[in-house]
């Protein structure tokens, strides 16, 4: 081709893309992508409870998720919806017992570290140490030392 011929070429529209839209585009692609997974890892963080707990589940969402997962007969996800609903009232009524101990604990582990602490910084703390207590708390035991504060 002539040196002509090359001008005529780079007139044309589409004929040649110029690189900076491509790496502008591509900025833009990219930039999005971390802030979309930015956005979900952080969703995903705070959804997590505290050292790995999971939250309380119901005999009925154990007993189903086993049934679908092992796939249990009818009469299998029955009995095991009996033992898990009469173990789960055992084992809320060892939660009742002991928790009144376990709140002691947290208070005084809460009013030591005050003493250390401003006012300032002791506000911050008890703040800190509520949202830390929140996911152990049992549904139907909250601490009664919330109360007191």
């Amino acid at each position: 081709m002539t040196e002509n011929g090359r001008d005529e070429l780079s007139k044309m529209p589409g004929a040649r893309r110029p690189w900076r839209r491509s790496l502008v585009l591509g900025s833009v692609i990219l930039l999005c992508g971390v802030a979309i997974g930015s956005v979900v890892t952080a969703l995903a963080i705070e959804k997590k409870p505290a050292h790995g707990r999971r939250p309380e589940w119901s005999p009925e969402q154990i007993a189903g998720k086993m049934q679908w997962k092992y796939n249990l007969t009818d009469d299998q996800a029955k009995q095991v919806l009996a033992v898990f609903q009469e173990h789960g009232k055992k084992l809320s009524e060892i939660r009742a017992e002991v928790q009144p101990r376990v709140e002691a604990e947290h208070e005084a582990l809460r009013g030591t570290v005050e003493t250390i602490l401003t006012p300032e910084q002791a506000a911050q703390w008890r703040v800190e140490f509520e949202q830390m207590q929140r996911p152990w708390r049992h549904s139907s035991g909250e601490s009664a030392s919330s109360n007191k504060r």
